[in-house]
């Protein structure tokens, strides 16, 4: 069903908030940004083969680099973070005739209250909740923004008919309506759904468990033959200590000291037993809750997430080391939507040196012509993985096919032999085939050796030879 933008925004800020989500976004993010080994630094602006030719803009790309890289280092992981949480983020940008002086990422232009405003893909402002029936206005120049790829449509309350078909029958860029742009790009929300079920599994068990640890009993107190007064006293006498019972437990509860000494009551009995103990208080539960519930929707949020459930506090799960397919590195997940997270940050970072250069050189580089490029320190682990397997798995199967054709050599067989054996058996291409059946009309020069050649350092003499 749609929502509303606040309802939306309300649902992902509550589920930040969760340890396990927390977490695994924190290590999307830090998966995707790296990190320099001594420095830390994550973001890096070099300068393009281009650029490394022309003095001029070699000197411009260095200059941005020391002037715009810390800045990014010490806001890129909060950019990133917020952006794979709400599917935007936003830096408030601070620029004089300089360039940019500053970045403020915090509280002030905190995703929900920001609202942007799109033109076509292009973004062209925003406008920002500052309290009760307070907006404020702020153009591209002042505020940057991270925008993830919107993959996922999430149902919310749209904008008026007559701009939509407007905005589908417009041929002209500069002529599409202003519209506000709609919420999306965020990973959890295809994990809201598992959450929920998690967060309920787990407050059944939690609620379970308080209602197991109530001990409640039922007693019985007969009081036939007694006189009003003799039945007052006596009820008051049970009924303290029944009280001192719970106080003597509540207190050694809160002081965690045990109780050391034995306490006896006595109790009065004639003619039958005065206190009768009847059933135990039950409450009702047909059915109970245990941790393989919980572990269900634990492990379906984690795959919602893209990350491994044994990273987010679930190390018993881990086995062998990295477990069976076990740290995120080995996630094919993980990695994409790392690498998701690159680009929307990249894209920021480009949009930022543009009012930078604007501001400082009076100038903006097309994106096919700047100068500078943004990169990150190290590849992501996961896809490096992949790649380094992949590598591993052709090798090995290139030293089959040698072996193979070698042998097939060696029996003496035909190039058209080689050639069929190749493609009916082992499925490769014709022409390849053809190709590596040549091998055939070689001469086999194993073993032999130019008589022209003298080994160095060896003992033969030429006669010898």
């Amino acid at each position: 069903m749609a929502r509303s933008r606040a309802q939306i925004y309300q649902k992902w800020s509550f589920m930040e908030g969760d340890p396990i989500i927390s977490s695994a976004i924190g290590l999307l993010v830090t998966s995707a940004l790296g990190g320099h080994e001594t420095s830390g630094d994550v973001v890096f602006i070099e300068k393009t083969p281009a650029a490394e030719k022309d003095k001029r803009l070699a000197n411009m790309v260095d200059e941005i680099n020391d002037d715009l890289a810390p800045l990014f280092n010490r806001v890129a992981y909060t950019l990133a973070y917020n952006g794979a949480v709400f599917g935007d983020s936003y830096a408030r940008i601070y620029a004089d005739r300089g360039g940019i002086r500053d970045l403020y990422v915090d509280e002030l232009v905190r995703p929900p209250i920001v609202q942007p405003y799109e033109k076509g893909t292009r973004t062209v402002g925003f406008m920002i909740y500052a309290g009760d029936k307070m907006l404020e206005r702020l153009d591209i120049s002042q505020l940057a923004r991270l925008k993830m790829p919107r993959t996922l449509w999430v149902p919310q309350f749209q904008i008026v008919e007559k701009a939509f078909r407007t905005a589908l029958t417009e041929n002209d860029m500069d002529k599409l309506p202003v519209l506000p742009a709609s919420i999306g790009g965020s990973f959890l929300y295809q994990a809201e759904e598992p959450y929920d079920n998690l967060l309920a599994s787990l407050l059944g068990l939690v609620g379970q468990r308080w209602m197991d640890s109530i001990d409640e009993q039922m007693v019985g107190v007969n009081l036939e033959t007694m006189t009003a007064d003799q039945q007052e006293k006596f009820l008051t006498s049970i009924i303290g200590m029944l009280k001192l019972s719970k106080d003597r437990a509540e207190n050694a509860v809160k002081t965690g000291q045990p109780v050391m000494e034995r306490i006896r009551h006595i109790i009065p009995v004639w003619g039958e037993k005065q206190i009768t103990r009847l059933d135990q208080m039950q409450n009702g539960r047909n059915a109970t809750i245990s941790v393989e519930d919980v572990m269900l929707h634990a492990k379906l949020l984690s795959g919602a997430l893209g990350t491994d459930l044994s990273m987010l506090g679930f190390s018993e799960l881990l086995s062998g080391g990295l477990g069976d397919g076990g740290f995120f590195r080995t996630s094919a997940q993980a990695a994409e939507r790392a690498r998701v997270i690159r680009g929307a940050l990249s894209d920021c970072c480009n949009a930022i040196i543009d009012i930078h250069t604007m501001h400082r050189y009076g100038t903006v580089f097309l994106p096919s012509a700047r100068p500078w490029s943004i990169n990150f320190y190290g590849s992501i682990s996961a896809l490096e993985s992949e790649r380094q397997r992949t590598r591993q798995d052709a090798m090995a199967a290139g030293q089959s096919l040698i072996q193979a054709i070698r042998d097939l050599k060696d029996m003496g067989a035909s190039q058209d032999f080689i050639s069929h054996f190749l493609t009916k058996q082992m499925l490769l291409d014709e022409d390849q085939a053809k190709m590596y059946s040549q091998i055939a009309n070689e001469p086999d020069t194993r073993g032999k050796r130019d008589p022209r050649v003298r080994l160095s350092g060896s003992d033969e003499t030429e006669d010898d030879e």
